[in-house]
């Protein structure tokens, strides 16, 4: 991890020697007294931790960034993929920096995928923090789930940028879209694709179909290459700061 994840009480009391954090920091990372690490409010601020001490807790003083990150403007909505992929997903898309991720219920989901352990015991939270992490940023996605479409699709800004990914009704390649906008969303189907249904609301939510050239990609490579482009096109990129620099 290149940032640890930190609550407001632990960037003054610092966190238990055998917390696995703790551990991360001594056997892989290998601080010792003196060392810096880079350290994260979850949604806050991001600091340069300077360690104090690693036994009985591992205490650091922290130089906070004087502008916290700004907030990536994009939501993607997904229909819910097997366990494995959403992964993948929840990992890639906060190394990524996006706003939110909606999963749904699409009428191609399998329905036992709603029932794995992901979900059920919060499995996810784990992959979704060490992407956030993997990027060095305290921002972490909001996560929600819906029971189809038309439900994910209420609270979405229809002037923004919406897209959907569809290489079989598409209008033209995502990268050539026009980017006139200060916010989006993309939508993508579940692994199976999207329902004639499906289609039909995404069109009557203001979304445009656009494709990644002529191939099938999975649905985690297609999210992570179709958000690269919309925070490109929207101008929403950040030039890199060193903390502490």
């Amino acid at each position: 991890m290149n940032l640890v994840l930190i609550t407001e009480s632990e960037a003054v009391e610092g966190f238990a020697a055998d917390d696995p954090r703790a551990q991360h920091l001594r056997e892989t990372v290998g601080v010792r007294l003196g060392s810096t690490f880079h350290v994260g409010i979850d949604n806050q601020r991001r600091g340069l931790a300077t360690l104090a001490s690693l036994e009985p807790t591992l205490r650091f003083t922290v130089q906070w960034e004087a502008v916290p990150q700004t907030r990536l403007p994009l939501t993607v909505i997904v229909g819910l993929p097997r366990p494995q992929t959403a992964k993948k997903l929840l990992h890639d898309l906060a190394s990524l920096g996006v706003d939110r991720i909606v999963f749904f219920e699409a009428e191609k989901s399998d329905p036992s995928y709603a029932q794995s352990s992901l979900w059920r015991d919060d499995e996810w939270r784990e992959p979704l923090r060490k992407g956030a992490e993997q990027a060095c940023s305290a921002h972490v996605p909001s996560v929600r789930h819906q029971p189809e479409l038309v439900s994910a699709l209420r609270d979405i800004d229809r002037q923004g940028w919406n897209v959907s990914l569809d290489p079989y009704v598409a209008s033209g390649p995502l990268g050539a879209a026009a980017k006139n906008f200060s916010g989006g969303c993309l939508a993508l189907g579940p692994e199976r694709g999207w329902s004639d249904a499906e289609r039909q609301a995404l069109a009557d939510a203001g979304f445009t179909a656009y494709h990644l050239g002529d191939r099938i990609l999975r649905v985690e490579t297609a999210a992570v290459a179709g958000a690269s482009l919309m925070l490109a096109g929207l101008g929403v990129w950040q030039e890199h700061r060193p903390l502490g620099g």
